[in-house]
């Protein structure tokens, strides 16, 4: 505090000076009220007010609210594909891709979380760049399934890569169509 303004409200009289702080604490108040509070305040009350409204009808869930639009048009998720129906699908992308699919085998099945991971394991080989836009088309093709591991080894005498891939299907539970 500047010793100019200090003298000035050490010269004031106590009722004045009472008066001085009072307002500027009722002008903080205000201030604090208007600019941070009320906004806050007002969402409580209307998210309060729905709560007990949804109480009052049965349920204390907000999913009984109706759907908004851009909740209506979520897209239910994928069904995974079987094993074998995966295999002949990447089969399928791997000579679309002129990748040379060696061996594919369905691997073990195991749940974590309430998800049941389903494995298939495939050895294929072909060129780096066509190894890449296959495995692309796999990941593209096939939302429910992700790549566990993949091993990549050089070839001697071409310029091939022989690959490794084991894919994990996904299972959440929901029935087929």
């Amino acid at each position: 505090m500047s010793p100019k303004l200090r003298d000035l409200l050490v010269a004031l009289p106590a009722r004045q000076l009472n008066l001085v702080v009072g307002g500027a604490i009722v002008i903080a108040l205000l201030l604090a009220w208007t600019l941070a509070l009320r906004a806050p305040l007002a969402t409580y009350r209307q998210h309060k007010a729905v709560l007990a409204a949804l109480e009052a009808a049965g349920t204390a869930t907000p999913s009984a609210a109706p759907l908004s639009a851009s909740a209506a048009a979520i897209t239910p998720a994928p069904t995974p594909p079987e094993p074998l129906a995966l295999i002949a699908a990447v089969s399928h992308s791997a000579a679309a891709s002129d990748v040379a699919v060696l061996s594919a085998a369905q691997g073990a099945q195991r749940t974590v979380g309430g998800v049941r991971l389903l494995t298939v394991e495939i050895v294929a080989s072909a060129r780096y760049t066509a190894l890449l836009d296959w495995i692309a088309a796999i990941e593209r093709q096939q939302p429910t399934v992700g790549i566990h591991r993949l091993t990549v080894e050089a070839a001697d005498d071409t310029d091939d890569r022989a690959i490794t891939l084991q894919l994990v299907i996904h299972d959440t539970g929901t029935p087929p169509p």
